[in-house]
């Protein structure tokens, strides 16, 4: 079984590699110690399965499972168990919890023999977990091997058009392998607000909100290239209500 590492703690990279070596039917082909190598050599080698470090240097495992094309069999190696209900999204075989045994890693790495999920053992890490109030604050935009990474303050307001949905900077747009729907739902909402059907904004940008002729209203962005904004008219009213006027 071709296996590829992502873990950015050179230690941690040593111990999985050496506990991996005592499995006869794993195939290492290579590691990374960063989400932006890892995506590149991923799609390249093409490896049966992944065993993914979720917290990394410069974004997400989750992140890295977004932008990769090629998808392998999943096991996630962290110390944060808070991350339990998006492995359970991405539907990953098992997520190991640092520091794992020898035993629980030959476990996980059987039930990827055996093309199962592991539903139970994310479900009860999913029932004993009460999630932080924490929200999307990183974004990577993927085009061929480059990778584009800013933050959630960087964001003009969040577009979509024929079924792609594009993060708008000041200066430039990228594409984002999400739907509106889930940006609404994992964006702060104290910063963000969902103005119309296709657009979502970030209020720390809005110059002006104006009435027009259709009873709907116009948002125009602050910054270098002011952007006008359509609002919807059920959408203006929760705005007006968000901001008291």
């Amino acid at each position: 079984m071709r296996t590829y590492i992502v873990e950015d703690e050179k230690p941690a990279l040593q111990r999985l590699q050496n506990m991996l070596t005592g499995i006869p039917e794993i195939e290492l082909i290579g590691s990374a110690a960063n989400g932006k190598d890892a995506i590149v050599e991923i799609d390249a080698l093409q490896p049966d399965l992944l065993l993914l470090d979720i917290h990394l240097s410069d974004m997400s495992g989750l992140d890295v499972l977004q932008l990769i094309t090629h998808k392998p069999a999943v096991i996630f190696t962290t110390a944060y168990d808070q991350y339990a209900v998006q492995a359970f999204e991405f539907r990953a075989v098992d997520y190991l919890l640092k520091p794992f045994s020898q035993e629980r890693l030959q476990e996980a790495i059987s039930r990827v023999r055996g093309k199962q999920t592991a539903p139970d053992a994310l479900k009860e890490l999913f029932a004993q977990w009460q999630p932080p109030a924490s929200f999307l604050t990183r974004f990577a935009s993927r085009v061929g091997d480059k990778i584009t990474m800013f933050t959630d303050d960087e964001v003009v307001y969040f577009t979509s058009e024929s079924k792609f949905v594009y993060a708008c900077l000041e200066e430039h747009r990228y594409l984002l392998n999400y739907t509106l729907s889930q940006l609404e739902t994992r964006l702060d909402p104290e910063k963000f607000f969902r103005i119309h059907r296709s657009s979502i904004v970030n209020l720390n940008y809005v110059r002006k909100i104006e009435a027009d002729s259709s009873g709907g209203y116009t948002i125009t962005t602050l910054g270098r290239r002011p952007v006008n904004l359509s609002v919807s008219r059920t959408a203006g009213k929760a705005l007006r209500n968000k901001l008291g006027w």
